[in-house]
């Protein structure tokens, strides 16, 4: 990723700080679904969460894990800011605005448990990832993240494509699919898993799924011209001949590495 899009990024998630936690069901139901792979409490004495937006799991983590020491980490400054206030009392939690895959490339220390829920997929390199954080973890330590895949958003860019007369591609083309992590994790882990939690989402209207996406800052991608309001009337007649209604599919990956 270059520098400038990894900045588009950070400034379209930052932007979308302050109503993210309100339109962020699919992460949240994730986050549930990701805390049922954690380990039990018992020897978790250091955690490494890469990626802690508002810090809705991070919060999850430290009730399940009380006595561990938690560093959560996320680009985006309005995230961390948010983050940082939500978990203000929470003395055993260090928030940091930072860069996770240049956190990962300096850092030294280890830890028994890293968490990634909806952040690797936006790594520059996911498999040079996963290995640094396989290189972190301590002896029988756990890595337990969520990665969303490559048919997020399949509607709206087949619509967009369609609307385009061309193909459109969204940012989770690039995503990597279950297999390739199949692969990711085999290289590292003796141990690891990967589970598919795809969900597909109705929305009432084109405009609030548009929406929807700008306020969860998960939008993004080159479109080949402006969205007049004419291509919004073509897109939404699109979405209503296609699927008399507005679906989005979030597919998603529960992945699990263990020492």
């Amino acid at each position: 990723m270059s520098d400038s899009r990894k900045q588009r990024i950070r400034q379209r998630f930052s932007r979308a700080a302050g109503t993210y936690d309100a339109h962020a069901e699919t992460q949240k139901d994730l986050a549930a679904r990701l805390l049922r792979e954690l380990p039990e409490g018992t020897g978790v004495e250091r955690i490494l969460e890469i990626g802690c937006g508002t810090g809705h799991f991070t919060a999850l983590l430290a009730v399940r894990y009380p006595e561990a020491r938690i560093t959560a980490l996320d680009f985006a400054e309005g995230m961390a800011r948010l983050a940082g206030k939500r978990l203000a009392e929470k003395r055993n939690v260090s928030v940091l605005c930072e860069d996770g895959e240049r956190f990962l490339s300096g850092c030294s220390g280890h830890f028994e448990l890293i968490c990634a829920n909806s952040t690797l997929q936006w790594f520059d390199d996911v498999g040079g990832a996963l290995r640094r954080i396989g290189g972190l973890l301590s002896e029988k330590g756990c890595f337990a993240g969520v990665l969303f895949g490559p048919r997020t958003f399949v509607e709206l860019a087949q619509g967009l494509s369609q609307v385009f007369g061309r193909e459109v591609r969204l940012p989770p083309h690039g995503f990597p699919p279950g297999k390739d992590l199949e692969s990711m994790l085999a290289e590292i882990f003796p141990r690891f898993s990967v589970q598919e939690e795809s969900r597909v989402k109705n929305y009432p209207s084109l405009l609030e799924l548009l929406d929807h996406i700008r306020k969860t800052g998960t939008g993004g991608g080159q479109l080949p011209a402006p969205l007049t309001r004419g291509r919004l009337q073509q897109l939404d007649a699109w979405f209503q001949a296609t699927y008399c209604g507005y679906p989005v599919t979030y597919q998603a990956f529960v992945v699990k590495g263990e020492q």
